[in-house]
């Protein structure tokens, strides 16, 4: 099981965007530095950054002094925020595989499997809330 490397490289784009700017080093970072830096593609980052922007989670500035910068505080987003913008909603496991078996027991195994993977990607995102951005600068 894992997620997609771009929910990573997000993660890594904006940890990186908020040190920048609790250092004061920029106010807006252009997208060629973020990924000269973070060791990216310039185009994967250019599109992990646009699933961000469209998520609420960082402003975008064009022109010679554009770039990127967070959208909100550091402290107001969260790991699960980032996993939200790359992830679309899209579930951590499949479970839309139907089997050629039928009758109660494997629907049952299925009904039981599915809870256990509910209950599982729930705990994940429970725990991924609970780290802000600022947590990360500590």
């Amino acid at each position: 099981m894992t997620y997609p490397l771009g929910v990573w490289q997000a993660m890594l784009a904006c940890a990186y965007i908020a040190d920048k700017a609790r250092v004061g080093d920029e106010d807006f970072i252009s997208t060629a530095r973020l990924a000269a830096d973070l060791g990216l593609p310039t185009p994967s980052a250019a599109a992990l950054l646009r699933r961000l922007t469209a998520a609420g989670l960082i402003d975008t500035r064009e022109g010679a002094r554009g770039g990127v910068r967070l959208a909100r505080e550091p402290g107001a987003i969260t790991l699960d925020d980032i996993v939200g913008a790359m992830q679309q909603a899209r579930p951590l496991f499949a479970t839309d595989h139907r089997i050629e078996v039928s009758g109660p027991t494997p629907a049952r195994r299925q009904k039981q499997l599915r809870a256990a993977l509910g209950s599982a990607e729930e705990a994940l995102h429970e725990a991924l809330r609970e780290v802000t951005l600022a947590d990360l600068a500590t």
